[in-house]
Order: C-alpha cells, then structure tokens, then sequence
C-alpha cells in the first residue's frame, strides 16, 4: 500500500536499433520460483513525439520479458520479443502485439494474455482489436499462440480491454477494463471480473461488477473519474489483497494517478 520511493529505472531506453530501444510501457511483475519476470510492451520507432498516437511506434509494439533475481534488478533483458506478430497477414495479431498478463495454472502450465490488432482495417490503425492467449510451460517462453479472439461481444469492435489475469482456489479469474459495461451491465466503462476453467475459454463471472468508475477513499467520500482502468492485484498468499488502477479525473486530462483499493474480500 505504500508510500512508495523511487529506487531506479528498470528499464531505460537502450537505442532504436533494438524492439524495445524506445519505449517500454505497461508492466506486470510477478515472483515464479524465486525469481521475478517484468512484463511489458516495448517499441522502436522514429522517436517522433506526436499529440495523437504515434502509428510508427504503436505499430512496432511487442511483448518482452526481463528477469531478475531481485526486484530491485538488475533485469536482464533479451534482443528478441517473448511474443512477436504473426507472419500470417491474416492472422488477428498480424500488426502489433501489446499489453501482457500471465498466470501460472496448477498443472504448471503458463497462460499469457495479450492485446493483438490485425490487418484488416484500414491502415495504420488496423483492426479489429482482440485479445489472444498462448501458453508455455516456461514463464520465458517459447509461447504456443491459440489464436482464438477472448473477452469478446456480439457487434462489438472492442469491448475490453488490459485484462489481469491470476489463478485461486482451481480457477482462472480476470479483471478486465469493460468498455461501456457490456460485460456487467453498468452501461459504461468500468471493470469487469471473468472466469475460465483453463485460462483459454472465458466467461462473465457470476457477479461479473467489479466496480464503476468511482474511488472509495479512506475519508468516506466517494469521487467519481473520468477513467479508471489498466487494473493490477496484488496477491498475498495467493489471494487478491489490494486492486492497483490507474486512474484520471477528468476528461481535460490534467492529472492522472495510481490508485490502491485495499479489497475487503477475496475471490468472486
């Protein structure tokens, strides 16, 4: 819960000749047998910042894996992607591959989940927007693509989004960012919790709300945001203990944060 200190960059930018030399964004860290996996999107582009998204670098987006045997590093990163694109123009993850999550089920299998874009819309955006999973029995890979779109909606492009993933207690569960609350009936963006018996086929939970775009803060009041999404957990003794978001007050844009909701139970 905090407060947090700053120690050190984990992962700094290490030149544009590399996948990840630019950027590295969106990680998720997690403890497998004694040693720790950083997560993350990276990219290489022309190193143009632009006020709306940059398609060179957004399109060069990749999903990597640094590891360490501290969490103060130092991380060793590597020079290949852990999930690259597909070479199939067809494929849903033709374009750009982004956002990972991970779980360890009890067989020892690893289940990653990632946000893919395709080709079939127009480009540079592409399209549609899906989410993928593919498996390993190691958390570095190499990854088997199931190639099947998850979390998704009957007429809807894009219905979720940045979905954590964890196993407890014999089941896969996800929290994901519900665009419009297709998934828990709210009507609007706020999150969404899934289940899955092996982490590859998904469904709404039995009560799938796991909170609308409103902070609780320890004073009482309640504050409603503009976004409340990108959601983490940490787990103590393998159950969810604290829901990490990032979070945005208003639509001008002018001060986002992260946000730790200590959660009062575990589980669905």
């Amino acid at each position: 819960m905090g407060p947090y200190r700053f120690v050190d960059v984990a992962l700094p930018a290490r030149g544009e000749q590399l996948w990840d030399g630019l950027c590295t964004h969106n990680p998720t860290v997690h403890e497998f047998d004694g040693k720790y996996y950083l997560y993350h999107m990276g990219n290489t582009g022309d190193g143009h910042a632009t006020e709306k998204l940059n398609p060179i670098h957004r399109n060069n987006q990749r999903i990597g894996v640094a590891v360490a045997d501290h969490p103060n590093g130092p991380w060793k990163r590597f020079d290949e992607p852990l999930i690259d694109i597909s070479e199939d123009e067809s494929a849903s993850d033709a374009l750009m591959v982004s956002n990972p999550s991970i779980l360890r089920r009890d067989d020892g299998m690893f289940v990653l989940i990632y946000k893919a874009v395709g080709k079939n819309g127009r480009i540079p955006f592409g399209g549609p927007v899906v989410h993928l999973a593919a498996t390993s029995q190691s958390p570095t890979g190499p990854f088997r693509k199931q190639n099947k779109p998850l979390f998704t909606a009957p007429g809807v492009d894009f219905p979720a989004e940045d979905p954590y993933i964890w196993f407890q207690d014999g089941m896969c569960w996800a929290i994901v960012n519900d665009h419009k609350g297709h998934f828990n009936g709210t009507g609007s963006d706020s999150l969404a919790l899934f289940q899955s018996m092996d982490g590859l086929e998904w469904e709404p939970a039995n009560s799938p709300l796991v909170t609308e775009r409103i902070i609780p803060w320890a004073d009482g009041t309640q504050q409603p945001v503009h976004r409340l999404e990108r959601p983490q957990l940490y787990l103590e003794d393998g159950k969810p203990a604290v829901l990490f978001c990032a979070a945005e007050e208003t639509k001008e844009k002018l001060h986002s944060f992260n946000v730790h909701l200590p959660l009062g139970q575990t589980g669905e």
